[in-house]
């Protein structure tokens, strides 16, 4: 893990080798320093100085004799109204679905799995096959991320499975406002009827880390978006289009605070202001 300071001045930190399949998710507890889900079975904690660190062990979330192991999909966990930290967890043989928002809750300092739920698929426009159901054969969407914003929860569901996503598109894209029990009962942002559709879609969303909105990028340069980025906000689903920056070719926004941007590339990261 790498700590960039706005000086330039970087910190490293090696992490252990997680599970195959496992991709790492960074939890900022602010004062209480960083922590890394290595996997859903080892975190990695150190204080806000990155002078020091511990590895920690989780108990499973699911039984161990199920065999119905979930792995960690990346990106940043939010932390939810409850004080708990919200992470996005893969199916648990195909990596690729990341369809399960389960709850990590920091309890005396020791790392404890709280819950876990799927998103509804009958309320989400699936058209996708076979590869629309998690384990046990239930119908959910994958998930790209998930967020709290003053005890509302808000989830951007990509399509019914993510090999078919970035390989023929996607069959929907929905950011939408939930209820207390995981219910959509607001639809930000959705496209759906994709399958009927000429030419390859598919859409990956991000919440911007101060909550305000979501940054859509398209997964392919057909349609009417031409591989440019949207951002949405979540107030009032409005949707702007974000204009290239110059000299920031190759580099996509990662995310937005106020005036503040991160951008990123295969190999690299820009941080960048935005004028008023």
């Amino acid at each position: 893990m790498l700590h960039v300071q706005k000086s330039g001045e970087q910190v490293r930190l090696p992490l252990p080798e997680g599970s195959f399949g496992a991709q790492p998710v960074i939890i900022d507890r602010g004062g209480g320093g960083v922590a890394v889900l290595v996997d859903d079975r080892t975190l990695v904690t150190t204080d806000e100085a990155f002078s020091s660190s511990q590895v920690m062990a989780i108990p499973d979330l699911f039984d161990a004799a199920d065999h119905e192991r979930r792995l960690t999909a990346g990106g940043i966990a939010r932390q939810t109204s409850q004080g708990a930290w919200a992470v996005v967890l893969t199916d648990p043989v195909t990596f690729q679905n990341a369809r399960t928002i389960a709850e990590l809750r920091f309890d005396d300092a020791a790392p404890v799995w709280e819950r876990s739920a799927l998103l509804d698929g009958n309320e989400y426009p699936m058209a996708g096959g076979r590869t629309s159901t998690a384990p046990d054969g239930v119908r959910a969407p994958t998930v790209a991320d998930v967020i709290d914003v003053a005890g509302t929860r808000f989830v951007a569901a990509q399509g019914s499975d993510t090999a078919s996503m970035l390989k023929y598109g996607a069959d929907f894209f929905t950011l939408a406002e939930l209820d207390s029990a995981g219910h959509v009962v607001r639809r930000v942002y959705e496209a759906s009827g994709w399958k009927k559709q000429p030419g390859k879609h598919g859409i990956r969303a991000r919440f911007t880390s101060d909550g305000v909105s979501a940054i859509l990028t398209p997964v392919f340069r057909t349609g009417e978006w031409t591989g440019r980025q949207r951002i949405v906000r979540l107030v009032d689903g409005q949707a702007e289009e974000i204009s290239p920056i110059r000299g920031a070719a190759g580099f996509v926004v990662a995310d937005m605070r106020g005036d503040q941007a991160v951008l990123a590339s295969d190999d690299a990261l820009l941080f960048a202001e935005t004028p008023d």
